[in-house]
Formats: C-alpha cells, sequence, structure tokens
C-alpha cells in the first residue's frame, strides 16, 4: 500500500467532511496535520500548510472522480475588472523579494507573515482582482 496526498484543505471540519463523503463510497483515507492546524490556525495560508488527506494509491483515480467539484470548479474564470482579459495568476503580494523577507522574519521570530495570503492578478495590466 502506497499513500498519496489527496487534497489540502484549509480546516479540519472541511477536511472531516471530504473524508465521511470518501468513506461512505468505500475509500479508506486519514488525515494528517489535524493538530497543527487547530493550534496554528496563522500558518495554514503559509508555506501550503493545512489538513491533508490521504488515500490509497490504488483508490487515487476514483476519489479524485468523486470530488471532482473540488478539484475542477464549475466555470469560475475570472475576468479582470480593469481590462477585461482572462489571463489571471496567482501571487503572494506584490514584491518577490519583499515577500520572501516577511516568510523570512515570520519563520525566524516565530510570527505570523502578516498578508502574506495568495492573491490573483491580472498578467496583463497587474491589477490585483479582490
Amino acid at each position: 500500500m502506497k499513500a498519496i496526498r489527496l487534497l489540502t484543505c484549509d480546516n479540519p471540519v472541511e477536511a472531516h467532511l471530504i473524508k465521511g463523503r470518501l468513506q461512505n463510497e468505500g475509500i479508506e483515507c486519514f488525515l494528517t496535520n489535524e493538530n497543527f492546524t487547530n493550534l496554528m490556525p496563522f500558518y495554514n495560508d503559509m508555506l501550503g500548510s493545512g489538513v491533508q488527506i490521504i488515500v490509497d494509491e490504488k483508490d487515487y483515480h476514483r476519489a479524485r472522480e468523486i470530488l471532482k467539484d473540488k478539484f475542477e470548479p464549475e466555470d469560475t474564470k475570472l475576468i479582470c475588472p480593469n481590462c477585461g482579459s482572462k489571463n489571471i495568476g496567482l501571487r503572494y503580494g506584490k514584491g518577490k523579494l519583499l515577500t520572501i523577507l516577511k516568510l523570512f522574519f515570520s519563520v525566524l521570530f516565530f510570527r505570523t507573515g502578516g498578508d502574506l495570503k495568495p492573491r490573483y492578478y491580472c498578467r496583463d495590466c497587474g491589477t490585483e482582482i479582490e
């Protein structure tokens, strides 16, 4: 048996709902990082941490099929309100150097990094999309 990470959730409630959904379909799974996510919720967005749902390798494709709505949301293509472009990206803050410095000092001093949440932006005109 080889275990594979299927999905990472922001909170334990969502992870338990997905776990129950998979177990109802006969797919065995378990959760990791649940306690860390409860104890330190400010670090959930940093470095991709969160509650991870782990499944067996043989059940991976079936689990993705069951959770298709999580992996492929219904036509939620973002459009830039400024220029109308569909060329949208995801980044952490405006400056790469500033983001790296915030991350470094947050780890060094055991503090949250402030505004390190990922945001959508237009790759054509640079406008941040809420």
